[in-house]
């Protein structure tokens, strides 16, 4: 009677080790926190990634378009420096991987949109102006309008777009006697009004 006890036992130890073995290990769940994320060039991403399952790694890929500093890489939150690299908002799309005891979970995306830096007039603005239109348009200079101050260059910009974006020896052209501004300084002089003319 002890050795069929100890057969059933050890029959009803070798049923669960076999069931054991046999049965599937869950794949992981991730989340990105959060799923999908606006910032500004020249700023860092902020993404944590997180899982149902405990000790859960991640792995990711990115496509990039229009931006710079995105990479593949592994952790468990993707924080990197972005830059627009055109002339719009650009974005980078991170494919992620979770991994937990060996099994892989189904990929995640999170898209990241990286829009331009707004033009400010402390920035951008001034130092265009303080360079082209010196020494008229500066304080001492002999024209009234001083673009060197905030207000009259906010109240004026639409004029001196249009005297800038003249043709050397046309009437009304700036900087008088000077060279044309380039179409990139141009155009922070229209994105700055774009942007609603900040000043810092």
């Amino acid at each position: 009677m002890k050795n069929n006890y100890f057969k059933l036992v050890l029959l009803v130890f070798i049923i669960s080790v076999t069931s054991c073995k046999d049965e599937e290990l869950p794949a992981p769940l991730a989340t990105a926190t959060p799923a999908s994320q606006v910032i500004t060039s020249g700023q860092t991403t902020a993404i944590a990634l997180s899982s149902d399952i405990s000790g859960t790694t991640f792995a990711w890929t990115v496509a990039q378009t229009g931006v710079n500093g995105a990479s593949a890489g592994s952790g468990s939150s993707i924080a990197q420096l972005l830059t627009a690299t055109g002339t719009g908002a650009g974005t980078a799309t991170y494919t992620i991987i979770p991994t937990a005891n060996g099994v892989a979970g189904d990929p995640i995306t999170v898209v990241i949109t990286v829009n331009l830096a707004k033009v400010t007039y402390l920035a951008d603005v001034k130092p265009i102006l303080t360079a082209s239109c010196t020494p008229c348009h500066l304080a001492g200079g002999a024209n009234t309008n001083k673009w060197d101050e905030y207000n009259p260059t906010k109240t004026k910009i639409n004029s001196i777009i249009d005297r800038v974006k003249r043709e050397p020896g046309a009437t009304g052209f700036m900087p008088r006697n000077g060279t044309k501004l380039s179409a990139d300084k141009i155009a922070v002089l229209e994105k700055w009004v774009a942007d609603g003319l900040l000043e810092k």
